[in-house]
């Protein structure tokens, strides 16, 4: 496993990187997993430059850009970390807390399946499993264009047919790279990404590989935010579920348009926010 090359992505948006759970738990694994032959280095991206300083490390690779919408980030990070000789790439938001995650089982794990050419057909993502609020809240199913909770998520193989997951903690093998590049739909801005990367994915892959790791991920739903947060996010989703589902028939199309008139007068209701109503 000596020079197995491992790359994270952690976008910063108006937040100093010592207050990043991701950044700040990530770092403290970097000296173990060199031990052992797996060299990590991250990439920060912050996207409101100027705010906070930069971070000064030897495996840290400082990156700018005003707003920059996720996937155009996750893309140009990707090449990046391939093209210097990623054997995978983890994307990270900056508030998943990495601290009780096993980084050298789970590199073990993708080193394992990158180098057995049947696996490698197969399976082109890893990912662990997700807990916010004390529920596991990914991987999970979809159903048309919503997902669901699993009432029990298998560590191992794993149907990417009808599969959603959390964009954080996903790590993406370099053949997967090859063969989806661009890995993310740029016509997407902060939201939905995920849900469109796998929907992507399943016509490549027939499985994913759901690791032993569990991380904590704080969800906006589980969380106290603005009403201007939520409306942004709300209008986000909305026009990213109408991306990622434009070519789906008239049934689910539909099912959409019941779905966003029920939750924006819900959301109107509990927000006593008229603007919902014009999204």
């Amino acid at each position: 496993m000596t020079g197995f090359k491992f790359f994270v992505v952690v976008v910063l948006y108006q937040r100093a990187w010592s207050d990043s759970l991701a950044i700040t738990t990530l770092l403290k694994s970097i000296s173990l997993l060199e031990s052992v032959g797996f060299n990590m280095n991250i990439y920060v991206w912050d996207n409101s430059p100027g705010l906070y300083p930069s971070l000064v490390h030897p495996s840290v690779t400082w990156l700018e850009g005003e707003n920059t919408v996720l996937p155009v980030i996750y893309n140009h990070v990707a090449k990046l970390a391939f093209d210097n000789g990623a054997m995978a790439l983890m994307i990270s938001d900056d508030d998943t807390d990495y601290s009780a995650f096993n980084f050298e089982e789970s590199l073990s794990v993708v080193s394992s399946i990158t180098n057995n050419a049947i696996q490698a057909r197969q399976v082109g993502c890893l990912i662990p499993r997700i807990r916010s609020a004390n529920i596991f809240v990914s991987p999970g199913a979809r159903f048309l264009f919503k997902g669901r909770l699993l009432a029990e998520v298998p560590v191992g193989l794993m149907s990417s047919k009808n599969l959603l997951a959390i964009n954080s903690g996903t790590i993406i093998t370099r053949a997967c790279y090859e063969r989806m590049v661009p890995l993310y739909n740029e016509r997407l801005k902060f939201y939905g990404t995920d849900t469109d990367f796998f929907i992507r994915y399943e016509q490549y892959f027939t499985h994913v590989y759901v690791l032993e790791s569990v991380v904590e991920h704080s969800l906006s739903e589980h969380t106290q935010e603005s009403v201007d947060r939520a409306l942004f996010r709300w209008k986000d989703n909305i026009e990213a579920i109408r991306v990622t589902f434009e070519a789906s028939n008239f049934f689910v199309r539909y099912s959409m348009w019941a779905y966003h008139v029920f939750k924006k007068a819900k959301l109107f209701i509990k927000y006593r926010d008229i603007r919902f109503l014009k999204i």
